[in-house]
């Protein structure tokens, strides 16, 4: 601990950057993982810091990613290539990033974060190295993090030891009690692990069960034991005890599906309780299809499963060329549920744009430019203008819940699992609730308003994240604290090389009256008007 304390105490003396590159965990970070109010820098004003370079990070097992800040203030470029490694003598390494594995540093402060999941077929002790080079006029500079991490089942063993001491082999009856008991104690504590990691900013919100009440209709885990098809190549996608939950949705026979009509194939997006895999789809007397099915791991909870269903299947009757569609449901028979999507090329809006940011030296194939952009954002808003005529509230407009395809048509997607996939987006104040709190209105944030202006509101951020390539809006802003920063007028800063009327458009967007703000309609002329006006100028 003294070791620890001299690391940090060194690092609080370092001065702060004026220019060049920026590498560090920040404050709130290093609270959250390490218990320790201070600011891991790797790097400062350009400068290494060995000091930190040479310190492992202990990372918490509950612990599942590990977030960075970055920014290069120079004016020169600055590209990186980052490689990770761990210890499971894998051939396939298991940590990933939410970010390109090369390309440019943010000329702004940016977030990213290293998944650390514990798996089975990871080591007890992880150990993983983190190597990036980072580039400028061929000048190279090599960082290395290292991280350790206890993946053990320690709690496991210990139980089963002790049952083993203190329950005599002749007393079946005790030792059923007692197994009864334990039991029902992991499952508490299970359940009390999930609501913390839906707030890993803040310890403050234990998750409740949703208070929609769905419908009435088929129950997606029969109470009935049911032999499943484990045959799905490298998922195993059935729970240990089926008549544990009673999730019912509204019975849509036509989007019934049979467990072995799907075959999965390999993990696209791994959350902490649920996951999706690129599969295909064999129904009798038709073609075979490429797909996409989303599903919860075996560690989710009731409310993990149920959040899924009743967000996943919101949009199951909509027909639109800019909605996501969902192909269909497997329930039932004692397994996971899975819901099918059909493939697209680039997949997740938010990754994507991400990825284009990586490839700003032309390496991309379809270099972006601004008309590009004001495309995607048209495609988003004639989604969010079809949902509106249905007279439906999405709730959570955001890039990371649209798909892109090969042909650049972006679709607006459900919310199921978002809040999984993409943890950093979304904050609980203390009220029990894990929200998207820097996409949401003002009246959303305070007085838990939602209309087809707070979606509106949220398109705004949306138009701001396509122009930034997916930059975090609202990074500098504790999310405490987004609320009183709106009111007192303060919005997203015009994006570098955005034109005045394109954040105009945004700006209209971000009224604080609901009556201020445009309609989907209108705010669609005016961005089509822009859209066209650009076009003038080719």
């Amino acid at each position: 601990m003294g070791e620890k304390f001299f690391l940090f105490s060194f690092l609080l003396c370092l001065p702060l950057a004026k220019a060049g590159l920026n590498f560090f965990i920040s404050q709130q970070e290093s609270f959250r993982v390490l218990g320790l109010v201070a600011e891991l820098a790797y790097v400062r004003d350009g400068s290494i810091n060995d000091v930190a370079q040479h310190f492992v990070v202990p990372v918490p097992s509950h612990i599942q990613e590990l977030c960075f800040v970055w920014v290069n203030a120079d004016s020169k470029a600055v590209k990186y290539s980052i490689f990770t490694k761990d210890n499971s003598m894998q051939s396939v390494n298991h940590v990933s990033l939410n970010i390109s594995n090369q390309g440019v540093v943010p000329r702004e402060p940016q977030i990213f974060c290293l998944l650390l999941p514990c798996t089975t077929i990871l080591p007890s002790k992880l150990e993983v190295s983190m190597k990036i080079n980072f580039t400028s006029f061929n000048n190279v500079t090599v960082l290395n993090v290292v991280m350790k991490k206890d993946c053990s089942s320690e709690f496991r063993n210990a139980e089963q030891d002790v049952l083993s001491k203190v329950i005599p082999a002749e007393d079946s009856s005790f030792m059923l009690y007692v197994a009864v008991g334990v039991a029902f104690g992991i499952l508490v504590v299970s359940l009390a692990a999930a609501s913390c990691f839906l707030c890993p900013k803040h310890n403050l919100c234990h998750q409740q069960p949703p208070r929609t009440i769905v419908p009435s209709g088929t129950a997606l885990y029969s109470p009935v034991q049911a032999t499943c098809n484990e045959d799905l190549g490298a998922a195993t996608l059935c729970v240990s005890d089926p008549a544990a939950h009673q999730i019912v949705v509204e019975d849509k026979t036509s989007f019934r599906l049979q467990r072995n009509n799907i075959h999965i194939g390999s993990t696209l997006l791994e959350g902490t309780f649920g996951s999706i895999f690129h599969a295909t789809l064999q129904i009798p007397c038709q073609p075979l299809k490429d797909v996409i099915v989303k599903t919860v791991k075996h560690n989710a909870a009731e409310m993990q499963v149920r959040l899924m269903m009743e967000e996943g299947t919101r949009f199951q009757d909509l027909v639109h060329q800019n909605i996501y569609p969902l192909i269909g449901i497997v329930d039932g028979d004692g397994c996971r549920p899975l819901l099918v999507y059909p493939s697209v090329t680039y997949g997740n809006l938010k990754r994507w744009l991400l990825y284009c940011r990586g490839s700003l030296d032309g390496s991309l194939p379809h270099p972006l430019c601004t008309q590009d952009l004001v495309t995607i954002a048209l495609h988003v808003l004639r989604g969010v203008q079809y949902l509106h005529q249905q007279n439906i509230i999405h709730r959570d407009l955001a890039t990371r819940n649209c798909v892109i395809d090969d042909q650049f048509h972006v679709k607006l997607t459900d919310m199921a699992l978002s809040r999984d996939f993409f943890p950093n987006d979304y904050h609980c104040l203390g009220d029990n609730e894990n929200r998207p709190i820097k996409w949401m209105a003002m009246e959303s944030l305070t007085r838990r308003e939602f209309s087809t202006s707070s979606d509106i509101w949220s398109f705004g951020v949306v138009l701001w994240e396509v122009t930034t390539l997916a930059q975090q809006p609202y990074v500098e802003i504790d999310p405490f604290e987004v609320g009183r920063v709106l009111r007192d007028g303060y919005r997203l800063t015009q994006p570098i090389n955005c034109p005045d009327e394109l954040y105009a458009i945004m700006a209209y967007c971000w009224a604080s009256s609901k009556s201020d703000r445009p309609t989907a309609p209108q705010l669609y002329r005016e961005l089509h008007q822009f859209h066209h006006q650009l076009n003038e100028y080719i």
